[in-house]
């Protein structure tokens, strides 16, 4: 009699096979549905990227530049009908020396912060010794800072006389900065000055003229508004 000989089993062959095929498939499926929402994070993070750097790189709507200044000086004024102690010449045309003063500044410009602005400025200078003084000087101003540590400016406007007698004459002035930080520097101003006075012997209407220079420190601070 013949031995019977045990069939392969092909069925459960054939079953491990395909549930074998069933589980990389699933897995394929599941590690690509894993790198889509990666891949779209990396979108999102890139468009954000985009965004700060366009928004950082754009210039400013708006720009102001704040300067606030302490200075003292002193100067020269011509045409000397009075004959003034401090009169350096013999005749009355000769310059005599100023009061020495205090000035206290402010300005307010606005523009691009690497080119020309333009603004206001106020200053109040009052004397040190001699006939108590005072005297506002309102004006329009032109200034530029560039990336380096100097700021140039200029400036005109009216120039009050408060004390003692009330007078009106006209201002025109220029200056320098140079910045030790980037906030705090030294400044150098020199400004003329043209008043009318009361007549003379000589002249109906005379003029004095009147040439100044003040060495202080001025404050720069910046901001968006």
């Amino acid at each position: 009699m013949r031995e019977k000989r045990p069939r392969p089993r092909r069925s459960t062959a054939l079953v491990t096979t395909v549930m074998t095929g069933c589980i990389l498939a699933w897995a394929k499926v599941a590690s690509a549905g894993e790198a889509a929402p990666a891949s779209g994070e990396e979108d999102e993070a890139a468009a954000r990227r985009a965004l700060l750097y366009e928004t950082l790189s754009a210039k400013p709507k708006g720009y102001v530049r704040t300067l606030a200044g302490l200075s003292f000086g002193s100067g020269l004024r011509f045409n000397n009908p009075y004959r003034l102690a401090t009169q350096l010449g013999a005749s009355a045309e000769s310059p005599s020396a100023t009061a020495p003063y205090l000035m206290l500044t402010g300005a307010l410009a606005f523009g691009p912060p690497d080119g020309l602005q333009h603004g206001g400025t106020l200053g109040l200078s009052i004397a040190l010794s001699g006939v108590g003084q005072t005297v506002l000087t309102p004006g329009y101003t032109l200034m530029y800072r560039g990336p380096g540590r100097l700021l140039v400016y200029g400036r005109a406007g009216p120039s009050i006389v408060l004390s003692p007698d009330l007078n009106v004459g006209l201002e025109v002035a220029g200056g320098t900065a140079f910045f030790v930080t980037g906030g705090l520097g030294l400044v150098l101003d020199v400004a003329g000055n043209l008043f009318y006075g009361a007549s003379t012997w000589e002249k109906k209407y005379p003029t004095y003229p009147v040439l100044s220079a003040s060495l202080g420190v001025i404050v720069d601070v910046e901001f968006l508004p």
